[in-house]
């Protein structure tokens, strides 16, 4: 019987706790509090003394928001290579996708600076899996 094949995922993988899960799990609670530091303390501090942070009060939301989520499915997946820039990309695109479809939502409003941050955060996730990938890496291989 032919194996399907996960876009985001393996069999073997999703069954193993190694570091890298470990590691996703811990960037993700560092900036979920990270995230609702800025919402509830940052945002509000920004607002009240009208300070132009060129609009990463509005949108911290979205930029802290999408790491988390980014870094929470890694750890539940543990997805391995290739397919831990599916999930980045899935995810982001997705953000985007509701963002465009808010203003045909109950309340929904448009925003371009959640675009923006949807944006920034990815490319944060990106740097920071690149950056887990060559340490973890290259820790394990010169222990050998």
């Amino acid at each position: 019987m032919r194996e399907k094949k996960n876009l985001f995922t393996d069999k073997e993988s999703i069954k193993t706790i190694d570091r890298f899960r470990v590691i996703y799990f811990g960037i993700a609670v560092f900036f979920f509090f990270l995230t609702e530091i800025g919402r509830n303390i940052y945002r509000p501090f920004i607002y009240s003394n009208q300070i132009d942070d060129f609009g990463i009060a509005d949108s911290i939301g979205n930029s802290g928001g999408v790491i988390v989520q980014i870094f929470f499915t890694l750890a539940v997946l543990n997805s391995p290579g290739k397919k831990a820039f599916h999930v980045i990309w899935f995810i982001v695109i997705g953000y985007i996708l509701y963002e465009i479809a808010q203003p045909y939502l109950p309340r929904g409003v448009f925003d371009w600076k959640d675009i923006y941050g949807t944006l920034i955060g990815g490319f944060i996730s990106l740097l920071l899996l690149i950056l887990i990938r060559k340490i973890v890496l290259n820790k394990v291989l010169h222990k050998f």
